[in-house]
């Protein structure tokens, strides 16, 4: 059982397809075809299932696929402790970040460390919050910068948090603006612009209107909080959006969040930086880590399931 084929095997199954494997890898679809085929040989038994628009993996690829990561992820650790006794802040950081992260924190972050490291070769990509959890266990990801749960798995580590209170808001314009006191109920008549009920905000929101036992009407969901300032700002309904993109155009509602409605009196979430705790960081996700550290501090204080 050779590294290469569990490479081949762990990226099929990722990527459901043989043809992106092995673009991914940069051979040729038939090498990675031959590769599963030899550790099917190997471990005398089916590993995927190839379907007309899809794969899965059989029982037997199941089993293997959590191991074939642990062993990928031990090989990647052993060659970042190899290349960090040379204290060289080099090679490839995978980086991916939330949407508001990116536009309204990693900035900073990423011209200082160009200017800092030039011979880092920094890859960024963008995604909601809750996916990044996945990428970072496969692999496929260094460092996530996101929104940090109350209680985060130990599965990984957050490395800095920063408070990030957020606001009910609407348009200056908006019928709930004219209130001089905002209720549940208040909320409950209009239409509200929330993320996926996925996220932290939505969950937040939904506990308080189940408490009061009302419906909540997000019909409208975006996970783009620019999109959500735009809609709210233009009078189609109310939402929750972090303090630091409240402008003029918009109202900040005098909504009492106190324990009659089941929530804090303030409304916040924590922002941070978060890894694999099985995968070893190199010098450039240390160094990363450090400048960001620099920029916007380190306030950690997440509690661990």
């Amino acid at each position: 059982m050779d590294i290469d084929s569990l490479l081949a095997f762990v990226t099929v199954y990722k990527e459901r397809s043989f043809s992106k494997a092995a673009e991914r890898l940069s051979i040729t679809q038939p090498a990675i075809t031959k590769r599963i085929q030899g550790l099917e040989r190997q471990l005398s038994c089916k590993l995927i299932e190839r379907l007309q628009r899809d794969l899965l993996l059989t029982e037997a690829g199941e089993a293997l696929y959590p191991h074939a990561l642990s062993i990928l992820h031990e090989i990647d650790n052993a060659k970042h402790a190899i290349k960090n006794l040379s204290h060289n802040v080099e090679g490839e950081l995978r980086i991916v970040a939330s949407h508001h992260i990116g536009l309204h924190r990693l900035p900073l972050i990423l011209k200082e460390f160009s200017k800092r490291y030039p011979e880092v070769d920094l890859k960024l990509n963008f995604l909601d919050s809750e996916s990044a959890y996945p990428i970072l266990g496969d692999n496929q990801a260094d460092i996530a910068f996101i929104t940090i749960p109350d209680q985060l798995s130990d599965d990984y580590i957050c490395h800095l948090s920063w408070d990030d209170p957020m606001s009910f808001i609407c348009s200056q314009h908006h019928e709930l603006a004219s209130l001089t006191s905002v209720t549940p109920p208040d909320l409950a008549k209009h239409n509200a612009i929330l993320p996926s009920r996925s996220t932290l905000t939505y969950r937040v929101v939904e506990a308080m209107f189940h408490q009061s036992k009302l419906m909540l009407n997000a019909s409208i969901p975006t996970n783009y909080l620019e999109t959500m300032k735009m809609m709210a700002g233009v009078g189609m309904g109310w939402s929750v959006l972090p303090n630091t993109m409240i402008d003029e155009e918009l109202k900040v509602l005098p909504i009492d969040l106190s324990n009659s409605y089941g929530t804090e009196s303030e409304l916040t979430r924590n922002l941070g930086a978060v890894s694999f705790r099985k995968k070893s960081m190199s010098n450039a996700a240390k160094a990363f880590i450090e400048v960001a550290e620099s920029i916007w501090g380190r306030q950690v204080s997440v509690q661990k399931t």
